[in-house]
């Protein structure tokens, strides 16, 4: 019972952090945390120490913590990792992907075809990590699996960041398509070709809209 209370706390603030209802810099403290969630200070503070650890806040001495600031370097080293490592996993499971895994994965396609439509963003991402997550969450190498999870952790606030770029659904879309295609005959090396394009091609998105972001960083 404790473990999912800081769960749903950690999560609750993540996706504050995430959908921009904290912003970079603005402070978080223990005491108007642990009032908020109902929680003791033990709890609140091994949240926090987790969204350190991921990147989501920053701690100085005698201040506290802070959301962190945007870093456009910090995304383009994880997104220089994901190209290699998530590309390795998608041909990985794809080699050996079943016909219902496929259509798993078809249902996920739908959901961001939905969600694109109205468009939700909030539902965008939990359709679109259902999508990227299954690639590696089926790999069958449990390393790779601890890897990319820690890689993910690390930039799901980045995630909403990228599909408020307008104009890019489209596009990201159509390289789903591409994977489902490659998954449907079992083509490993075909699924990690266009893996690789479509991480290059958010990271270029991504990199662009920081640049002009004012509260970006490039350390």
């Amino acid at each position: 019972m404790p473990q999912l209370v800081r769960q749903r706390i950690y999560e609750a603030i993540r996706d504050e952090i995430t959908y921009g209802e904290l912003l970079p810099g603005e402070r978080l403290t223990e005491k108007e945390l642990s009032e908020t969630f109902q929680a003791g200070r033990n709890t609140i503070r091994e949240c926090l120490r987790q969204l350190e650890v991921e990147g989501l806040l920053t701690f100085e001495s005698h201040k506290g913590y802070r959301v962190s600031k945007h870093s456009t370097r910090q995304v383009d080293e994880i997104y220089n990792l994901r190209w290699l490592l998530e590309s390795y996993a998608t041909r990985l499971t794809v080699d050996k992907i079943s016909a219902a895994q496929t259509t798993f994965l078809e249902k996920a396609q739908q959901g961001c075809i939905k969600a694109a439509a109205k468009p939700d963003l909030k539902l965008w991402i939990k359709h679109n990590t259902v999508f990227h997550n299954f690639f590696y969450e089926n790999c069958g190498n449990d390393n790779l699996k601890i890897l990319l999870d820690t890689l993910k952790r690390r930039i799901y606030r980045y995630q909403y960041l990228i599909i408020t770029v307008p104009g890019h659904f489209e596009e990201y879309l159509k390289s789903h398509e591409k994977l489902l295609a490659a998954c449907r005959v079992n083509d490993g090396p075909a699924a990690e070709r266009h893996m690789k394009k479509h991480l290059s091609e958010i990271r270029k998105v991504l990199l662009q809209y920081l640049e002009n972001f004012p509260v970006a960083h490039p350390g």
